[in-house]
C-alpha cells in the first residue's frame, strides 16, 4: 500500500536533491513516473464527519425526548410499537448506508452511532413499558453486548468510542465478581483497534481510539480488580503502565505528544503514581491464596484477575523483546518502573516505609532529570518542560510538608521559575541557531 504522505514528502525533496547533485534529474523524473500523481483528495472530509456524528447524536437524543413527552398516557401496545420504531428506522438507514454508501465515512459513522443510540433507547423503553426489573449495570451490559457487531459491520469508530466508555462505566458500576467480564468486553474491541492501526502513519481515527482507550481502561481496570490487594493496585498497575508504553512505541511513531496517546498516558500515570507513593504505601499483607482467589470476589473471578496479573508480566517481557528487536530507543525509567514498585512494596512489608517513600521521591527526581537531559540532547523543548514540571511538582509538594517559612518557600519558587525560563530561553536560542545553520 502506497503512503501518500511519504510520496508527497519525497516529491518535495527531489528538487533540492537534484540541485545538490545527490541524484540525477532523470532519476527524479523516473521516481515521479514510478509513483504517479499524488491524489490530493483527502481520505475524508473532517467537517462532514463531525457534522454527521453530531447530527446522529442530536437526532437520537431528540427522538428519546419526544417519546418521553406524555409517555405515561399511552397504552402498552402503543408504547411497545414506539419502543421499536426508532430501532427499525435506524436499521433501515444503516442498511441503506451498508449497501449504498460504504465509501462515505461520515455516513458510516453517523448511521452506526445513530443505530447504537436507538438500540439503547429501545432497550430502556421496553424495560420501562413491561416493568422489567433491572439496574444501570444490567442495562449497560445488554446494550454493550448487542453493540459489538456494530464495531465490525462497517468498521465504525464512533460506536467503538461509545463502546469503550460504556464497558468502563459498566465495570465501575458493577464493581464486584461479575465485573471481570470487562476483560471479555475489552477483548471484543481489540480486533477493531488492530484493524485501524496497521498504517505506517497514525490517522486521526487511530489517535482518537488510542486516547479513548487509555482514558477508559483505568476506570474499567479499577472497577474490575480488588484494589485492597496491593499486588494488584501497585505491581499489576505498574506493569500495565509499562506495557501501554511498549505498545505505544510499536504503534504510535510520531514525536508529538498529542499523536502519542499511549506514551503520553504512561508518563502521566507514572508521575501520579510516584507522587502518591512519595507520601505513603499500602501495607496490607496478602497471602498467596488471597492473591490467587481474591478477597471479596468469587474464587473464579479472583483467579481471572490473577491470570490477568500473570499475563501482564509475561506480556511485558514479550513487548520488551519486540521493541528490542525493532531497535527502539526506550525510556529505561518506564521499563524499570514495575520493579521499582515491587521493591518499594517489599520495603513496606519489612516495616521500612520511610525507605520506600524516599525511593519514590528519588525515582521521580531522576525521571525529571532524565527528561531534561534527553530534551536538551534532542533539542525538544516539550521534553525539557516535562522534566522541569516533574521536578518542580516534587519540590513544591515536599515544601508543603515542611515547616519552612513563606519567605524560604517563596524564594525557592522564584528560583524554580527562573530555572524554567532560563532553560527554555537557552534551548530556544540553540534551536534557532541550528535552523539558521541548516538553512545556510
Amino acid at each position: 500500500m502506497r503512503n501518500r504522505n511519504a510520496i508527497k514528502w519525497l516529491y518535495h525533496q527531489l528538487p533540492s536533491l537534484v540541485e545538490k547533485g545527490v541524484i540525477q534529474a532523470e532519476t527524479a523524473e523516473n521516481l515521479k513516473q514510478h509513483y504517479g500523481e499524488i491524489d490530493e483528495k483527502p481520505d475524508y472530509n473532517i467537517a462532514f464527519l463531525v457534522a454527521g456524528i453530531l447530527g446522529a447524536v442530536l437526532i437520537g437524543g431528540g427522538i428519546i425526548l419526544i417519546f418521553a413527552y406524555n409517555w405515561e398516557n399511552l397504552s402498552r401496545t402503543w408504547r411497545t410499537i414506539l419502543s421499536f420504531l426508532p430501532l427499525i428506522f435506524a436499521q433501515v438507514i444503516y442498511a441503506y448506508v451498508y449497501f449504498k454508501k460504504r465509501d462515505a465515512l461520515s455516513w458510516i459513522e453517523a448511521s452506526s452511532g445513530f443505530l447504537m443510540l436507538m438500540l439503547a433507547s429501545s432497550i430502556a423503553l421496553i424495560s420501562q413499558t413491561y416493568h422489567i426489573a433491572g439496574s444501570i449495570e444490567s442495562f449497560l451490559f445488554i446494550w454493550m453486548l448487542l453493540s459489538i457487531p456494530l464495531l465490525y459491520l462497517m468498521n465504525s469508530s464512533l460506536t467503538a468510542i461509545f463502546y469503550l466508555v460504556g464497558i468502563a462505566s459498566w465495570a465501575v458500576n458493577q464493581n464486584g465478581t461479575e465485573s471481570v467480564y470487562y476483560w471479555a468486553f475489552l477483548l471484543a474491541f481489540l480486533p477493531h483497534f488492530v484493524i485501524n492501526t496497521k498504517k505506517d502513519q497514525a490517522s486521526i481515527r487511530e489517535i482518537l481510539l488510542g486516547w479513548c482507550l487509555v482514558f477508559t481502561i483505568p476506570f474499567g481496570y479499577f472497577g474490575t480488580i480488588e484494589p485492597k490487594i496491593p499486588e494488584y493496585s501497585l505491581i499489576c498497575t505498574a506493569f500495565i503502565i509499562s506495557n501501554v508504553y511498549l505498545i505505544g512505541e510499536l504503534v504510535y511513531k510520531s514525536n508529538q505528544l498529542i499523536s502519542r496517546p499511549f506514551q503520553t498516558f504512561t508518563i502521566g500515570a507514572l508521575f501520579i503514581m510516584c507522587m502518591i507513593m512519595g507520601y505513603s504505601w499500602p501495607y496490607e499483607q496478602t497471602s498467596m491464596e488471597t492473591l490467587v482467589y481474591g478477597d471479596r470476589y468469587a474464587s473464579w473471578a479472583g483467579m481471572i484477575n490473577f491470570l490477568f496479573f500473570g499475563a501482564n508480566i509475561l506480556g511485558f517481557g514479550y513487548l520488551a523483546f519486540l521493541n528490542w528487536k525493532e531497535k527502539k530507543t526506550l525510556n529505561y525509567f518506564v521499563l524499570v518502573f514495575p520493579f521499582f514498585i515491587t521493591i518499594g512494596l517489599i520495603l513496606t512489608r519489612l516495616d521500612m516505609e520511610i525507605a520506600a517513600i524516599l525511593l519514590a521521591n528519588i525515582f521521580l527526581f531522576g525521571f525529571g532529570i532524565f527528561y531534561i537531559k534527553s530534551g536538551i540532547q534532542k533539542h525538544r523543548m516539550a521534553m525539557v518542560n516535562v522534566g522541569m514540571l516533574f521536578i518542580s511538582a516534587l519540590i513544591i509538594a515536599r515544601f508543603f510538608d515542611t515547616d519552612w517559612s513563606f519567605v524560604v518557600k517563596g524564594v525557592a519558587f522564584v528560583i524554580l521559575g527562573i530555572g524554567f525560563l532560563s532553560v527554555n530561553l537557552l534551548l530556544s536560542k540553540k534551536i534557532k541557531a541550528m535552523q539558521k545553520n541548516n538553512a545556510g
